[in-house]
C-alpha cells in the first residue's frame, strides 16, 4: 500500500511543475510584464504548495493507514477472520461427521454382510450335515452284515470239511468205515440198517409217500403224533426249495457248543444243521467208496499198483464233487444265522449287534406283520427272516424290501446332500452285490472247468491206452 502511495506522490509533483511551466509559457504579455509579482507569487506559491503537499501527503498517508487499519484490524481480524475460522471449523466438523456417518454405513454394511454370510454358512451346515432318517436306515440295516458274512464263510468251510471227512473216511464220521456204517446191505443187496436210514425214518419220513407205502417205516414220525414243528421237517433231506430257497435264514451256527455227544439223543437247537448235512449226503457222495486198508498203500513202490490208482481216482472224484458241492455250501453259508442279538437292556458297551430290530420295522412298514401291544413282533416276521438274520436276509432287505416302501421315494424330496449320501450308500450296496455275483461267476467257472474235464476224460483215457500200447510194442 505504501509503495503505491509513493509512486502516486511523485507523479503528482511532476504533473504540478509541468502545469506551472506551461502556464508561464502561454501567459499573456501583460502578465509577463510584472515579473516581480510573478516571482513573488511563485515563491509564495512554492511555499504554499509545499505545505499543501505535506498536508496532502499526511492526509493521504493517514488515509492509507486508516484504510490499512480498517482492512487488517476492523475488517479482517475482527470480522472476516473469525467468520472464516468458524466457517472452517464448522466445515471441518461437518466433514468429519459426514465421514463418521459414511464409516458407520460401511461398518453397518460389513456387519450385515458378515451376519448374512454366517447365516448362509449356518443354513448350509444345517442342510449339509443334518442326516435324514432314510440315510440312517442304510447304516442301521448294514451294521451286522460284515460279521454275518464272516459267519457264513465259516459255515461254508465247516460243511466242505465235513463232506471231505465223510468221503475220505476220517474218524468220528459216518463214513469212517465206508458204506458199512453209512449204509448196511444184506446178502441180497437190500438196505437193512444204516445211520442215514435211521435218520430218515425218525425225522424226514412221510408215511403218505409212495401211496402210503412208507407207513411201516415212518411209524416213529406218524402224522397223528407230530407237532407243527416236526411236520415242517418232513422231507427236508430232499426238499431243496423248502430247505434252501424259501427261508431267508437257516438255523445254522457252528460256533456254538449247544450240541453235546454225552447223551444218547443229544438235544439239537439248530435243526437246519442236520437238514443241510442230510441233503448234502444225498446229493454228494451218496455211495461212499470202499475203504482201502492203509497197509496196501503205505509203501511207495517204483510202479503204482491198482490200489494206488484206485485211491488216486477216488480222491480225484472227491475233488470234483467238492467243486460242485461248493455252490451248495455257499448258498447254505449265505443263509446261515448272522450275528446274535444281545439283550437291548444290556449296558451300552454291549449294544445289540444284530440288525433284526431294524429289519422288523422295515417289514412292519411294508405290512408284513404288525407289532403286538407289548412291543413284540409276531411269528410271521421271525419266520421270514429268522431270530438272527443271515447275510442273505440282510441283503434282501437292503437291496429289495427297502425300496418297496413308498416312503423311500417320498423321502428323496430331501436336502440335495442327503440325496447324494443315499446315492453313495446305494452304490456301496451295489458294489457288495457285484462282489457276490463275482463269487458266483467264479464258482460257475470252476464247475464248468470240471464239466469240461469230465467231457475229455474218455478221450484222455483212450490216449493213455494208446501210449501204453506203444510202450509195450517197443519192448
Amino acid at each position: 500500500m505504501r509503495v503505491k502511495y509513493n509512486r502516486k506522490k511523485k507523479s503528482f509533483k511532476t504533473g504540478l511543475w509541468i502545469g506551472l511551466i506551461l502556464a508561464l509559457f502561454f501567459m499573456p504579455q501583460t502578465v509577463k510584464a510584472c515579473c516581480s509579482c510573478v516571482a513573488t507569487i511563485a515563491a509564495w506559491q512554492s511555499m504554499v504548495w509545499k505545505e499543501a503537499e505535506n498536508d496532502f501527503d499526511k492526509k493521504i498517508n493517514q488515509e492509507f493507514l486508516d484504510l490499512e487499519r480498517f482492512l487488517v484490524r476492523d475488517l479482517w481480524a475482527a470480522r472476516i477472520l473469525p467468520v472464516m475460522m468458524r466457517s472452517a471449523e464448522q466445515l471441518t466438523v461437518v466433514a468429519i461427521q459426514q465421514a463418521m456417518i459414511i464409516g458407520t454405513f460401511f461398518d453397518a454394511s460389513i456387519q450385515m454382510e458378515t451376519q448374512l454370510l454366517l447365516q448362509e454358512i449356518r443354513a448350509k451346515a444345517h442342510k449339509d450335515y443334518h442326516p435324514s432318517v432314510g440315510m440312517c436306515e442304510f447304516g442301521s440295516l448294514s451294521k451286522s452284515i460284515a460279521v454275518s458274512e464272516r459267519r457264513g464263510e465259516l459255515t461254508s468251510v465247516v460243511l466242505s470239511q465235513r463232506s471231505q471227512d465223510r468221503q475220505l473216511g476220517h474218524i468220528n464220521t459216518t463214513g469212517m468205515y465206508g458204506g458199512d456204517l453209512d449204509k448196511v446191505y444184506d446178502s441180497e443187496g437190500q438196505v437193512m440198517k444204516s445211520n442215514r436210514l435211521i435218520q430218515f425214518a425218525t425225522l424226514f419220513c412221510n408215511e403218505y409217500d409212495r401211496k402210503n407205502g412208507l407207513a411201516n417205516i415212518c411209524q416213529a414220525v406218524a402224522w397223528s403224533g407230530l407237532s407243527i414243528q416236526d411236520k415242517m421237517r418232513i422231507n427236508k433231506d430232499i426238499d431243496y426249495y423248502s430247505l434252501m430257497e424259501e427261508p431267508w435264514t437257516l438255523k445254522i451256527n457252528y460256533t456254538n457248543n449247544q450240541i453235546t455227544d454225552t447223551l444218547p439223543s443229544p438235544p439239537i437247537s439248530n435243526e437246519d444243521e442236520e437238514h443241510v448235512m442230510a441233503m448234502a449226503s444225498n446229493l454228494f457222495g451218496y455211495d461212499l467208496f470202499v475203504r482201502i486198508p492203509p497197509r496196501h498203500i503205505v509203501n511207495k513202490p517204483e510202479k503204482l499198483t491198482e490200489l494206488h490208482r484206485a485211491y488216486m481216482d477216488m480222491r480225484s472224484i472227491i475233488a470234483k464233487r467238492s467243486v460242485a458241492e461248493n455252490s451248495f455250501n455257499a448258498i447254505a453259508a449265505m443263509k446261515s444265522e448272522g450275528n446274535l442279538l444281545i439283550n437291548p437292556s444290556a449296558p451300552p458297551d454291549t449294544l445289540p449287534h444284530s440288525a433284526r430290530i431294524y429289519m422288523e420295522h422295515v417289514l412292519t412298514e411294508l405290512g408284513v406283520d404288525d407289532v403286538n401291544s407289548d412291543g413284540s413282533t409276531q411269528d410271521e416276521i421271525l419266520a421270514m427272516m429268522g431270530e438272527n438274520p443271515s447275510y442273505y436276509a440282510q441283503m434282501e432287505v437292503l437291496t429289495k424290501k427297502l425300496y418297496q416302501n413308498p416312503d423311500f421315494y417320498t423321502n428323496l424330496y430331501d436336502k440335495p446332500v442327503n440325496v447324494e449320501r443315499k446315492t453313495t450308500a446305494m452304490q456301496a450296496i451295489k458294489l457288495m452285490q457285484k462282489f457276490d455275483m463275482l463269487k458266483s461267476v467264479l464258482r460257475d467257472e470252476a464247475t464248468l472247468s470240471v464239466l469240461l474235464e469230465l467231457a475229455v476224460m474218455d478221450v484222455q483215457d483212450e490216449v493213455e491206452k494208446q501210449i501204453e500200447n506203444i510202450d509195450v510194442s517197443a519192448e
